[in-house]
């Protein structure tokens, strides 16, 4: 859906303008505006980063003839960002899908069920993207490589340190400790991730026995705030 959310005039330049200046400050729009965007190819049809800005978004999408933006953020309908990002796609005529994922938490079955069915529906080339592009963009990247380009999960490269600055000791770390849960339980046999999540997959013992570094948790969660 490209509606754009309540809660923001964007029908004049000065109330887009008034957006934006307060995404700077509220959503740290101002580390991805000028300073780090994390944009990065994961295959010729698609791509992930953190939360673009409406610049990003024009020079973007026309550049690589992106079709569908997924924000893995969720809705926020008071987030200024992502006003803006459905004004944007709207403005361009791209497809603009949300889905809820979270970079500190083991994903739901659910959520994993949405993101495959997502995944096989919509128009590409497309862009994945959260707030700063590490964490959710890489379980997101990690998913497509393995369900539409057929990669082993073993080779998707997408949860890292560099060049994403996906901390695996933090509890960020959760998402490898899923994937890697999967295919320890499930070596040599072939059942595939989603039957795995559906009859195999314990998400409450598995954070349990998840212990994150305290140092790396706190550099995480402090100061670089993800969500």
């Amino acid at each position: 859906m490209n509606e754009t959310p309540p809660g923001w005039d964007l029908s004049t330049r000065s109330g887009r303008r008034r957006a934006y200046l307060h995404a700077l400050w509220r959503d740290d729009g101002w580390v991805r505006e000028y300073g780090l965007s994390n944009f990065h190819r994961i295959s010729d049809r698609a791509w992930r980063s953190g939360q673009p800005s409406p610049r990003h978004l024009y020079r973007r999408i026309p550049r690589h003839g992106i079709r569908t933006v997924v924000n893995l953020r969720g809705e926020e309908p008071d987030n200024p960002m992502l006003a803006l990002e459905a004004d944007a796609c709207a403005r361009l005529g791209v497809a603009l899908h949300s889905l809820k994922l979270y970079s500190r938490d083991l994903p739901s079955p659910e959520a994993i069920h949405e993101a495959h069915d997502l995944l096989h529906r919509i128009a590409y080339p497309v862009w994945f993207h959260c707030k700063s592009g590490a964490d959710r963009a890489g379980l997101m990247g990690t998913l497509y490589l393995h369900w539409v380009e057929g990669v082993p999960l073993t080779q998707t490269r997408q949860l890292r340190l560099w060049p994403y600055f996906h901390y695996r000791w933090a509890k960020t770390g959760l998402l490898d400790h899923f994937f890697e849960a999967y295919l320890l339980d499930t070596a040599g046999s072939s059942m595939s991730l989603l039957e795995w999540v559906d009859t195999r997959y314990d998400r409450r013992a598995l954070k349990k026995a998840f212990r994150p570094r305290r140092v790396v948790d706190t550099l995480v969660d402090r100061i670089l705030r993800r969500e």
